[in-house]
């Protein structure tokens, strides 16, 4: 959950910006917190913010661990919440800011989603990944709830799922393990959901070879799913356990950098741990305190119902 806000912040003023703009706002690649360039969407956040992706994956966190599973209804209550009570917005995506004006007009969970195909449920995942990493039945049950709230897409349901089966594999992995593998196994997962979103999951791994600048310039880094969440599995698998190598090629890609650069971050964390974060950085980020001591309440939750599990 650090790294995802880590990759989130770095990548804020980079986004809707092209590799070329990005050079030319701010002289050169980004290699750590920046503010964004006046006339930025942004420009009000100081360096080390993030964005409504870091502020909508804690809110899942947060009502996983109140409530100890995927409540959709619950879940929808804290988006809501969300949207009635952030001010300013920091950015939202389009589909989220629908899916909650329908909520605040009394649509009930089920109803309320668009349909689009936008990566604004992928973002949300990686807590229940965390919470939900026994069960691949119950994690795509989870993703799949959390995920028409607000989209109803089958690339955006694919793209949710894979994004908390991956962390949910990445978690139980060892030190000899094969991120490559997992990502295909993730693929294989998605596939009945959306077999472009398997597709390309499969194709990334082959291209791991490719420099960032050309590989990110194939896959894509806009804001659709098909994109974004490829374009993070190309960045993780580059440098499994760098993560400012992973994080830094997802920003510098622009376009939807802060979505990209979150989930590289989720992944390389999920992978190599907090400690593989880069210190000066956990200790400049937005509310760090708070991302850690949610992550530990949602570790506590997930070893709770381990243990429970055991005891069966």
């Amino acid at each position: 959950m650090v790294g995802f806000a880590i990759g989130d912040a770095l990548g804020m003023p980079a986004q809707f910006l092209s590799r070329e703009q990005i050079t030319r706002y701010y002289g050169r690649p980004l290699t750590t917190f920046a503010r964004a360039h006046e006339g930025h969407a942004s420009q009000f956040l100081p360096k080390g913010s993030y964005t409504d992706d870091t502020q909508m994956m804690l809110a899942t966190a947060e009502c996983l661990v109140e409530y100890g599973r995927m409540d959709p209804s619950r879940q929808a209550d804290a988006l809501l919440s969300w949207y009635l009570n952030t001010a300013p917005h920091r950015t939202p995506m389009r589909a989220n800011e629908l899916a909650c004006k329908h909520l605040a007009a009394g649509k009930a969970w089920t109803k309320s989603g668009v349909f689009s195909g936008g990566c604004g449920a992928a973002v949300r995942m990686p807590p229940v990944g965390l919470l939900y990493f026994r069960s691949r039945e119950a994690l795509v049950r989870a993703a799949l709830d959390d995920c028409i709230i607000t989209h109803t897409d089958p690339r955006a349901k694919a793209a949710a799922v894979a994004v908390a089966y991956l962390v949910a594999r990445l978690v139980q992995s060892g030190e000899h393990c094969s991120p490559g593998d997992q990502v295909l196994e993730v693929a294989d997962c998605a596939h009945s959901i959306d077999s472009d979103m398997a597709a390309m999951l499969r194709w990334v791994t082959q291209i791991v070879h490719l420099r960032p600048e050309e590989a990110l310039f194939e896959i894509g880094t806009s804001s659709d799913s098909l994109e974004v969440v490829p374009a993070a599995v190309y960045c993780f698998l580059k440098h499994p356990r760098q993560f400012a190598g992973a994080v830094l090629a997802a920003v510098n890609a622009g376009d939807a950098a802060d979505s990209v650069a979150a989930l590289t971050g989720s992944f390389v964390g999920a992978l190599a741990g907090l400690e593989a974060l880069p210190k000066d950085w956990r200790d400049e980020i937005e509310d760090c305190d708070i991302l850690v001591a949610v992550a530990e309440q949602l570790a506590a939750v997930t070893e709770s119902q381990g243990a429970r599990a055991a005891t069966r």
